[in-house]
């Protein structure tokens, strides 16, 4: 699996970008067994919300990760790509 991305570069204050991780990382624990690529579709919580867009399946998938606060504000983007090595 590949990563790029992360907390969007304006983002400088430090309680800021600390509350994005410490949500990802509550966001991540809600994975499928059925969609195990990074969390679930959706993730709501703190006036945070976290959103999975997946596409493909184990053997090859690509998606984008998001959170945004409730009114809109975009914090956070990672683009994934992965699948089984041969």
């Amino acid at each position: 699996m590949s990563y790029s991305g992360g907390a969007r570069a304006e983002i400088t204050d430090r309680d800021t970008f600390l509350a994005i991780y410490k949500f990802l990382r509550r966001a991540l624990l809600g994975v499928s067994v059925e969609q195990p690529y990074r969390g679930p579709r959706r993730f709501e919580q703190a006036g945070m919300l976290y959103r999975n867009e997946v596409e493909g399946a184990l053997d090859r998938f690509h998606g984008v990760e998001t959170i945004a606060r409730q009114d809109g504000t975009q914090l956070y983007e990672l683009r994934y790509g992965g699948g089984l090595l041969r």
